[in-house]
């Protein structure tokens, strides 16, 4: 080798800024029973959840709203829990320090700070009846923020309602189309872009699933219908989904069948007033299926999606494995009991009278997930009697290892191992102390064989020294 490039690869050695990749593996934590049980009405759902990462709280609602003090090694309930109806969709926003629930009409409540929620009043929407809400809390002032309201009414397609939230009153409404009219789970917002995207399931066995794009406006102006993709086939019913609004993809999982498998459907979301298109969609392994709970932790890589209905419950991990599927990296089983558990997808009562709060059933039936991408855990509430939340430790950031740096013919060859599927994009420089927004984007390593990457540099000789860093994703 002459001994400029030798001088040149020892720099290049040198200065391989690395950042962080995929890797690890979710674990675990423990459970947190809330006890004693309600019995006027019955403790059930926990069917929806928020979280407030930044302060330390978190949100899961079913016949009664809970809130959780994250900051121990476990949950701990804040107060009293209030009896919420057991609405299957809520929004919180943080800034104004409200929460918000859809369950016929839209209720509210205070987060009190330190203190226990309390009711902060219900609006009644002239829409129809209120089934999903997302908040707009891009404005930094929260008398600016908003809420869509996913509303539906008898024989008609479902209307999206805007809401007011530092007023709390309703500004209006519009239609979406005609075969948009049964939305119950899976709603996400995009608030960076400005864009909202309600799932439409199937009302009849002939229909396919749905996603509807609708566009955010400033003031008093009205949400705007951008679009639809159906995707999946006839009778597949969305149970849950989250969304990575980094990368501009949503995930949904489908609650399965005997005849038809579990299943991821990766949507792309689009730029602009563009409609979502379908990038594809992978099926779980037989008896696998009730997907009905998800988080999205983009910066790590992977999403996640919990189980319904089958003994004991379970974790599945994905990686995001950038604009292609995601892929199926582990499942990972909850804790169990002893007792015999029926079939699985039987509907049985996870219920206890005792004191300890002791689940015949064990950690099943997950039905709602939040992410606290802060210390990198999350939350997965079931539906059980009393109600009970598992805490999971997710898949964390190891550093890169870059092995075999090469020259060649005049370009400058690197590799690395990593989970399959990773994403990782490679930036150049010749002053290592710019900022990361300065570096000049190479492209993305290729992956052969899986979990093997490898990336050139073609360039070589058109610097006298040149630095790279690797970031994932």
């Amino acid at each position: 080798m002459p001994a400029n490039h030798q001088s040149l690869l020892a720099a290049l050695f040198l200065g391989c800024a690395l950042t962080t990749a995929l890797a690890g593996n979710p674990q675990r934590l423990g459970h947190s029973t809330f006890t004693p049980r309600h019995t006027s009405p019955d403790d059930k759902g926990l069917y929806a959840a928020a979280i407030d990462p930044a302060n330390g709280y978190a949100y899961f609602i079913g016949n009664y709203l809970w809130k959780l003090d994250l900051t121990g090694d476990l949950p701990v309930p804040v107060g009293t829990a209030l009896f919420a109806g057991q609405p299957a969709f809520c929004a919180i926003d943080p800034a104004a320090g409200q929460l918000y629930t859809s369950k016929s009409s839209l209720s509210r409540f205070a987060l009190n700070g330190t203190n226990a929620v309390t009711s902060n009043g219900s609006l009644t929407l002239a829409a129809g009846y209120a089934a999903e809400i997302l908040v707009d809390d891009s404005d930094p002032n929260p008398l600016n923020h908003y809420g869509y309201v996913l509303c539906t009414t008898t024989g008609s397609p479902a209307r999206v309602a805007k809401v007011a939230l530092g007023t709390f009153t309703e500004l209006g409404s519009i239609p979406l189309a005609a075969n948009e009219s049964n939305f119950v789970f899976a709603a996400t917002a995009d608030t960076r872009n400005g864009y909202g995207y309600y799932v439409n399931s199937p009302g009849v066995a002939g229909d396919a699933p749905l996603v509807v794009k609708i566009k955010f406006t400033t003031g008093a102006n009205l949400p705007v219908r951008v679009g639809a993709l159906a995707f999946g086939v006839p009778g597949d019913f969305v149970d849950g989904g989250s969304i990575d609004i980094v990368h501009g993809y949503a995930y949904y999982g489908t609650y399965g069948s005997a005849t038809l498998p579990a299943r991821i459907y990766k949507v792309r979301l689009e730029a602009g007033d563009v409609p979502p298109t379908l990038v594809g969609s992978v099926d779980l392994p037989a008896g696998e299926a009730r997907l009905a709970a998800s988080v999205c932790d983009p910066t790590n890589g992977f999403v996640y999606f919990a189980d319904d209905n089958t003994y004991p419950g379970h974790l599945y991990q994905f990686t995001l494995n950038g604009t292609n599927l995601p892929q199926l990296i582990a499942t990972y089983a909850m804790q169990s009991t002893t007792n015999v558990p029926p079939p699985n997808g039987t509907t049985t009562n996870n219920t206890t009278t005792n004191l300890d709060g002791v689940l015949p059933f064990g950690e099943v039936f997950f039905r709602s997930a939040v992410l606290d991408p802060l210390h990198g855990v999350a939350y997965l509430g079931q539906d059980s009697r009393p109600n009970q939340v598992v805490k999971v430790q997710l898949a964390k950031a190891d550093p890169i290892t870059v092995t075999n740096l090469q020259t060649s013919a005049g370009a400058f060859q690197f590799g690395f191992s990593n989970i399959l599927g990773g994403t990782f994009n490679i930036f150049a420089t010749t002053n290592l102390t710019l900022p990361l927004a300065n570096w000049t984007p190479l492209g993305a390593p290729a992956e052969s064989p899986p979990g093997q990457f490898q990336f050139t540099d073609p360039q070589l000789t058109n610097f006298p020294q040149r630095f790279y860093r690797v970031t994932a994703p």
